[in-house]
């Protein structure tokens, strides 16, 4: 740390101090002389790495003190080693800095991580801000565990962001190991108490990608009079491998998280949410994660696809080519699904058009087209 404090005092002793310090008149000689004796002991200690006079000399080439001139980016410097040192109010004031674009382009994610480091150093104001650019998506890392519990502080006082942004990182292991169990609380807090549709899809998501485990009916009891006279548990009891010693006839393998995603995403897709249509009506035409129902399945993809959904419209063009979930294959239909798609960003859906109108002849063509711009101007594209 010292020679980064001797290249940052070679490199601020280059910048110009104030004239009056260098050619004053004899009478302020004295004056002079001593905000000269003022800078060079500051300059000193902070050379040799006392964190608190280089977050002085920070402050007065900042406020233009101790007959320096006022110079952004030379504070800068002095407050980002003593912040580096432990000196919260210096990383505060780093992080106001990148925050506002003061002797440096203005860079939110930088300036996030020195609120972090403030935060960390025990400053309150420093860890709230850092938590709202977080939330904001400024900040691009979560830190450690002191990010997690801040989140947490903010999550548990209400806030339906920071429930929201506390459960992705959980979910997703960004920046922390991943933890779906804490996650699936905190996205079913978010839509009990604030009814978010987000939370109401991501929760359904979440549960539906639950993997398959194995239960032993003959070992559970429904009863809490019986299970209480017996000491057997209340309820199922999952296993995520097979038991073993246990036949066919009793363990059985089922996906504990099915009937209540679905509810989940059904209530989401309800309120217009195109995700959790998309997503609902992929489950139900596959029939893998939930029981297969084509028409509805179609009804969902295509309330989707209403709203721009370009995965949507693809796969609707997809069950078009091959004629599931409609009376026959639909050349035509298809043709305008994947046109729509490739409109709204969905690469692949170029190369299935292009498939598809080969095998279309001419009055097939003229019509499909004549759909895709119809439906255009209806959206007024």
């Amino acid at each position: 740390m010292r020679i980064a404090a001797a290249v940052a005092a070679l490199l601020v002793l280059s910048l110009p101090v104030a004239e009056g310090a260098l050619a004053a008149p004899r009478k302020a000689a004295k004056p002079a002389a001593a905000a000269e004796a003022r800078h060079a002991g500051l300059l000193a200690a902070a050379t040799n790495g006392d964190a608190e006079a280089q977050y002085q000399l920070a402050v007065a080439y900042r406020d233009g003190g101790h007959g320096l001139r006022a110079d952004a980016q030379a504070a800068l410097v002095w407050f980002t080693l003593a912040g580096a040192e432990g000196h919260a109010a210096a990383a505060a004031e780093a992080a106001k800095a990148f925050e506002a674009g003061k002797g440096v382009k203005r860079d939110l994610n930088t300036a996030g991580n020195w609120w972090y480091k403030a935060g960390t150093l025990g400053d309150a104001q420093a860890r709230k801000r850092w938590t709202d650019l977080f939330i904001e998506g400024e900040v691009h890392a979560i830190g450690s565990h002191d990010g997690i519990s801040w989140l947490a502080e903010s999550a548990q006082g209400g806030d339906l962001r920071a429930m929201m942004a506390l459960a992705d990182v959980l979910e997703r292991g960004h920046g922390v190991p991943p933890d779906s169990a804490e996650a699936e609380g905190w996205y079913r807090q978010a839509a009990l108490l604030h009814g978010d549709v987000e939370a109401r899809f991501r929760l359904g998501r979440l549960l539906l990608s639950r993997p398959a485990m194995w239960r032993k009916p003959a070992e559970e009891e429904w009863s809490t009079k019986e299970a209480e006279r017996k000491s057997h548990p209340f309820g199922a009891v999952w296993y995520p491998t097979k038991p073993p010693n246990a036949d066919e006839a009793k363990a059985v393998q089922l996906r504990p998280g099915i009937n209540e995603g679905e509810r989940w995403l059904r209530s989401a897709a309800r309120r217009g949410h195109a995700e959790a249509q998309y997503l609902l009506g992929s489950a139900k035409v596959a029939g893998m994660e939930l029981p297969m129902d084509m028409v509805e399945g179609v009804a969902w993809l295509e309330a989707a696809a209403v709203q721009g959904h370009a995965e949507a419209l693809f796969a609707l063009g997809d069950l078009a080519v091959k004629g599931q979930g409609f009376y026959a294959k639909d050349p035509i239909r298809a043709y305008v699904m994947y046109e729509l798609a490739a409109a709204q960003g969905e690469e692949a859906a170029k190369a299935a058009r292009d498939t598809v109108a080969k095998g279309m002849n001419q009055r097939q063509t003229a019509r499909a087209r004549q759909l895709v711009q119809e439906l255009r101007d209806l959206a007024g594209l």
